[in-house]
């Protein structure tokens, strides 16, 4: 056994064991090596790869996450930190390391990785091939790759390409600007024939800079997007040129994943767009975005005005949250039910879940936990959307265990 065949996933399960007392009962100056960024610096890969590797972690019930304040950073971030299963297994890995004589931290630091490549060597086909390998930020099989002469592309036990980020980023910044375009829009049209992810597709059309495709993808994709905002989807969407054609629909679906991800002037760069076409979603998204900030009386305001010219079910639930947040429970639950009566009166059932869940939030701040995990249960039962039933999950879970949650 050596350190090159312990997976990723090991790795991060043995970096997160390192901080057993960081949890969500923790609040305050947590470690940037526990941040999505900080544990994929930590093992070498790239910010995607990590996600991907935290998902699957977090849906085997070995780790799970919590926004808390990172140190020396001014806002809140996602945190990882292992649950009990994640724990043992660790436990578990360190003991086979450790017996096969390998040292645990030395097994970590992967950031001190040399490329160990002389650039100028390489043939200008093998070039190519490692360029293209190169902006994948996602192991794929090194089979779907064209061959190389040197033999030079790096890949695991399993046939899967693991290029650090130290060699991936030392790499495309010695290439031709153009060059590195051309690579990513051939990863583009990769992931059509190799794959369903449409946001690693959606980075590389950015990054080509087809930009037009990259629009028609995003309003494609909106509901798979908008199931699973990230900061890492933002930051493409931020980066993409958008086409004037489809500015509303772009920069509202935008909105939506800045507010998810908390980027509140992200949030308010979009509204301040959304403006000039006369509608109302500048408004709403600039209410929640000062909600979210922490003025929501002043989101209320916003909200309500909103509501009296034009009303509709976003803007009473907008303005339920901010009083739930005032703790104006009675006020809140009126406004809920001016939303369901707009959902009545146009046959639509768009938001029930989001307004059951509001109602459940209520419910538990009043101490009413029966009825908090009736509205959670119809909450589940009437939602299409996965991330909502696994936030009802967990909510409904922590509440029978009596740990305190939180609505907001």
């Amino acid at each position: 056994m050596s350190i090159e065949n312990a997976t990723i996933r090991e790795r991060a399960l043995l970096h997160l064991s390192r901080f057993p007392d960081m949890n969500p009962n923790e609040m305050f100056n947590i470690p940037f090596d526990l941040t999505q960024d900080g544990i994929a610096s930590v093992l070498g890969i790239s910010r995607a790869h990590a996600s991907l590797e935290l998902k699957k972690l977090k849906e085997t019930g070995k780790v799970d996450d919590w926004q808390a304040h990172i140190r020396g950073s001014a806002s809140k971030r996602k945190a990882y930190y292992l649950l009990p299963e994640g724990f043992a297994e660790a436990d578990l890995l360190r003991e086979r390391f450790e017996k096969a004589g390998i040292v645990i931290d030395a097994l970590l630091d992967m950031k001190r990785c040399d490329p160990g490549i002389m650039w100028e060597n390489l043939s200008v086909k093998d070039k190519e091939t490692f360029g293209l390998a190169c902006v994948f930020r996602i192991s794929i099989p090194r089979k779907t790759l064209p061959e190389t002469s040197t033999g030079v592309i790096p890949a695991d036990f399993y046939g899967m390409t693991c290029i650090s980020d130290i060699v991936r980023e030392k790499y495309l910044s010695l290439a031709d600007p153009e060059k590195v375009k051309d690579w990513h829009s051939r990863a583009a049209d990769w992931w059509i024939d190799n794959g369903a992810d449409d946001q690693e597709r959606f980075y590389h059309l950015v990054k080509a800079g087809r930009n037009t495709e990259a629009c028609k993808l995003m309003l494609r994709g909106s509901e798979e997007f908008l199931e699973n905002p990230n900061e890492d989807l933002l930051a493409a969407a931020k980066e993409m040129t958008v086409i004037p054609k489809y500015s509303e629909s772009i920069y509202n679906i935008r909105a939506k994943i800045a507010l998810e991800c908390l980027d509140v002037n992200d949030a308010l760069v979009c509204a301040d767009v959304l403006a000039d076409f006369m509608t109302n979603d500048a408004d709403l998204i600039r209410a929640e975005a000062h909600m979210l900030s922490g003025d929501a009386e002043r989101g209320l305001k916003l909200a309500s005005e909103t509501f009296g010219k034009s009303p509709s079910s976003r803007a009473a639930l907008i303005a339920a949250k901010c009083l739930f947040r005032m703790k104006r429970y009675e006020d809140a639950l009126d406004r809920l039910d001016s939303s369901c009566e707009v959902l009545s009166n146009n046959n639509d059932a768009t938001g029930i879940d989001d307004i059951l869940l509001l109602r459940a939030g209520i419910a538990y701040d009043r101490g009413k936990i029966d009825e908090s995990l009736g509205y959670l249960s119809k909450a589940k039962k009437v939602s299409r959307k996965k991330r909502t039933k696994e936030r009802i999950d967990a909510l409904t879970k922590n509440i029978k265990s009596g740990k305190r949650v939180n609505f907001g």
